[in-house]
């Protein structure tokens, strides 16, 4: 008995840290979509501005 919660407790600790590693590289990957997608939309709104009312100055 005491061979099996050993390895319980192995196995129960490897898949918690295997999920917990999904949840962060999840979440980095999300995060930094969302902060491409915001930079994407500056630089467009900047270059819009830039070429549309900077330049005819």
């Amino acid at each position: 008995m005491q061979k099996f919660l050993e390895r319980l407790l192995y196995f129960w600790a490897a898949i918690t840290a295997i999920g917990l590693l999904i949840a962060v590289l999840f979440w980095a990957i999300k995060i930094v979509i969302y902060i491409a997608f915001i930079a994407l939309f500056v630089a467009i709104a900047v270059t819009a501005f830039y070429h549309f009312y900077w330049v005819d100055k």
